[in-house]
């Protein structure tokens, strides 16, 4: 099953060789789920990851412990038991990695492999500019189209050349009324 994720090394990836003498880099991502454990924090589960070849070898060359992933690949392995020592369940989950996109900057990456403390700074939400006086939280009083400040709405109008002969006029209508008090 093709599966992609977004997560952190738990620790430096490691070059090892399988039985049949296949190099291969392992590491382990720990993902976070939308469901939440009994103590009503986010639940992490840790996927062990291998890659092959280049892919591999550039995870080993840019990746430390702590970068942020995105891994794209297939499920090879999953399992789950109950722990000897908290009784709680758990799950294990083995990804061969098909492909990977970066996630932390270049001076992230560099300032993690250097053992230096991360310098990013909090994500800050700016307020918009307002070019116009913010109108007030009593109500909402909406622009009214020339057209209908006339007592003619645009559709009732004809559409297609002068009115047929004999039929009715149409009443003028009124312009909608503006809205008293709006969660707008």
């Amino acid at each position: 099953m093709n599966v992609s994720f977004f997560g952190r090394l738990t620790k430096n990836p490691e070059v090892k060789t399988n039985q049949t003498g296949t190099t291969y880099t392992a590491f382990t991502v720990a993902t976070q789920v939308q469901a939440k454990g009994q103590d009503g924090k986010a639940k992490s589960i840790f996927i062990d990851v291998s890659a092959f070849g280049k892919q591999g070898e550039n995870i080993v060359k840019y990746f430390t412990k702590g970068s942020r992933i995105v891994i794209h690949g297939d499920i090879f392995d999953a399992r789950a038991w109950v722990g000897n020592n908290d009784g709680q369940p758990h799950i294990g989950v083995n990804v061969t990695m098909a492909g990977f996109d970066f996630v932390d900057t270049q001076a992230e990456s560099a300032a993690r492999q250097q053992g230096a403390p991360q310098t990013t700074p909090p994500l800050q939400m700016q307020p918009p500019p307002q070019t116009a006086p913010a109108q007030p939280a009593t109500g909402y009083a909406p622009q009214i189209p020339a057209p209908m400040q006339t007592g003619v709405a645009p559709w009732a109008l004809p559409a297609y050349g002068a009115p047929q002969q004999g039929a009715a006029p149409m009443p003028p209508q009124q312009a909608p009324q503006a809205y008293a008090a709006g969660p707008y």
